[in-house]
């Protein structure tokens, strides 16, 4: 492989990824999960930190300085591993995040509580397909178009949709044939004697006017 084609090929590679990136991330509530998994890390961190000679600790030496931010971390990542179970991994969120108000140093100093509050509503609020519904045909906000899908993929939707469009138009020519041919029998075809066989659809077979015609003729 030529220096050209491994610089063309890295940049291929890296769009594929944040494609990729893009797409798991719009069928999680990924910004509520992670604003959880923050606000767990930000009350671990500020568990032992005192502000002025003030601290708020709850439990046996601290224990849920250890407890309130795992909870929180694990939620936030159950988020993005079970989005179905969303609803009740950011109740928890929000009791827990008002809980470490008391327990953990006011919630770490009010910003866990806020990031836990904010990612369990975030969470709660998401919906999966939201984005494409509000957003038909993920045009972008330059009048762009999103397209997540790889060259590959679309190719292969062009010619499903060249192959249907061919089924569609052999339907048309068969339902066109089909047609002409009712409209030959109902008007009658010639016979082997030069005569026209005048008997419709709902004439029976050895009808009596069939029969006078061919009489009269001879």
């Amino acid at each position: 492989m030529t220096t050209a084609e491994l610089q063309h090929a890295q940049p291929n590679r890296f769009r594929d990824g944040w494609r990729g990136f893009r797409r798991w991330r719009r069928a999680r509530p990924f910004w509520g999960g992670l604003l959880t998994a923050l606000a767990g890390l930000e009350i671990f961190g500020t568990a032992k930190v005192s502000l002025g000679g003030l601290s708020f600790q709850m439990g046996p030496t601290g224990f849920l300085s250890w407890l309130i931010p795992a909870i929180l971390v694990t939620s936030g990542l159950l988020m993005w591993l079970s989005p179905q179970h969303r609803t009740f991994y950011a109740v928890v969120t929000v009791v827990t995040a008002l809980f470490s108000l008391i327990a953990v140093n006011l919630g770490g100093f009010f910003l866990g509580l806020l990031l836990g509050t904010v990612g369990g509503a975030l969470a709660f609020a998401w919906v999966p397909g939201a984005y494409r519904a509000a957003r038909p045909g993920g045009s972008s906000a330059d009048g762009g178009t999103l397209r997540d899908d790889s060259p590959r993929d679309q190719a292969t939707r062009d010619e499903a949709a060249e192959d249907q469009t061919m089924r569609d138009e052999a339907a048309d020519g068969q339902t066109t044939r089909d047609e002409a041919a009712d409209d030959q029998t109902v008007r009658g075809e010639p016979t082997a004697g030069g005569s026209r066989d005048l008997r419709g659809p709902n004439t029976a077979a050895g009808a009596p006017i069939a029969s006078s015609w061919r009489s009269s003729t001879s």
